[in-house]
């Protein structure tokens, strides 16, 4: 003789519930606090790259490194305005005549803020005094950059008026 089924509801509680939506809502979560963290990681590589690039090109600042660093100033700091405004007032003061008296000294100090500003905001407490002086710099990479400008310019000179023919013959690819 078969007995009739019965079948028993049985509510589930409020455990169940948080149970369940810990099982669905964990790894989206997870996943959400990883990107979060990823994009705060990317965040201070950039600047700390762009800072590194600052501080090991401050003596040569017209080298393209040291130029593009600066111009990244805008876009990688771009929420801080402490940071922005200290690099306009020091490429407004490069938009001077630099034949200004103390013009260098200016453009020293305006620099020295700003790579201590930055350098503060990623942790490195550097005085005026080390930012300014504390580079090892050899002589012979100062003449050498010195040297190579004046080639440079003695060539673009001697090429503008024509005592240097430059001849340039394109070739297809092979």
């Amino acid at each position: 003789m078969n007995s009739p089924l019965t079948v028993q509801v049985i509510q589930p509680t409020w455990y169940e519930y948080i149970t369940i939506a810990a099982i669905v809502l964990g790894p989206v979560l997870a996943l959400f606090a990883q990107r979060a963290l990823d994009w705060y990681r990317e965040r201070e590589r950039r600047e700390k790259q762009l800072y590194f690039t600052l501080m090991s090109t401050r003596f040569v600042f017209n080298s393209i490194e040291h130029v593009q660093a600066l111009n990244s100033i805008d876009v990688i700091f771009a929420k801080d305005q402490n940071i922005r405004d200290l690099w306009r007032k020091c490429m407004s003061h490069l938009f001077t005549d630099e034949a200004t008296p103390g013009w260098q000294d200016t453009l020293n100090t305006l620099r020295t803020d700003l790579y201590q500003a930055i350098g503060n905001k990623l942790g490195f407490r550097y005085t005026t005094e080390y930012i300014k002086n504390g580079i090892y710099f050899p002589a012979h990479h100062v003449s050498t950059i010195l040297n190579q400008e004046k080639v440079l310019v003695g060539f673009s000179k001697a090429v503008q008026d024509g005592s240097l023919r430059v001849k340039v013959e394109v070739e297809p690819p092979p």
